[in-house]
């Protein structure tokens, strides 16, 4: 049972994390709505530590509208990670801290509980952020040798041609060249002409 609560956690945590990291605007949109405010464009470390101050509240209508904001993006989003999507994962979280404030025999295990979330959630974004620089850089790499080969194969289709055409250009010059040649023999094989030869000379 305590193998599915830490699955259940640590499922809420990429939920969110992933949430916060590519959904930044719906997220904070929906802190203003619980009047959370910020002064200019917050950091996604800011949204995280108001999302979870949140939800360590215990409040459960916030909860429910994260568990909606994930559902809803996970639904029209291609992107693999949303596959494995815990329901009620968000709750989950919520409820975790609850019951440690319930239960704890002191007042600071539920501040204690969402500082190690707030950790969980920065170390897995940070996480996040270098699987995404890596795939863009990969991506990257393949559309650069994309490039590359393509180049290469342009240049080699141009060779080919211009080697084409100079193969027609001279064996188009060596046909004028044969036919010229074949003029001049012809002319030159034909008797001459009878003008220009000295006069008879009269008999006496």
């Amino acid at each position: 049972m305590a193998n599915n609560k830490q699955s259940q956690y640590n499922q809420a945590i990429n939920n969110l994390t992933y949430l916060v990291l590519h959904y930044p605007k719906p997220v904070q949109e929906l802190l203003a709505q619980n009047n959370v405010f910020f002064q200019g464009k917050p950091s996604r470390e800011q949204l995280i530590n108001e999302v979870v101050d949140l939800l360590k509240d215990g409040d459960s209508a916030f909860a429910k509208a994260l568990e909606n904001l994930i559902a809803r993006f996970s639904s029209q989003d291609n992107d693999q990670f949303w596959g494995a999507i815990a329901k009620g994962a968000v709750g989950i979280l919520g409820g975790l801290f609850k019951k440690k404030k319930r239960s704890g025999s002191t007042a600071n295990n539920g501040a204690a509980q969402a500082a190690a979330a707030k950790r969980d959630m920065e170390m897995r974004m940070q996480r996040m952020r270098e699987e995404q620089e890596r795939k863009q850089r990969e991506a990257e790499e393949r559309r650069r040798q994309e490039e590359e080969r393509r180049r290469i194969e342009e240049k080699k289709k141009a060779e080919a041609a211009k080697k084409k055409t100079n193969m027609m250009l001279m064996i188009g010059g060596g046909v004028v060249v044969l036919g010229i040649g074949a003029v001049v023999l012809m002319k030159s094989g034909r008797p001459p002409m009878p003008y220009g030869q000295p006069p008879m000379p009269m008999p006496r």
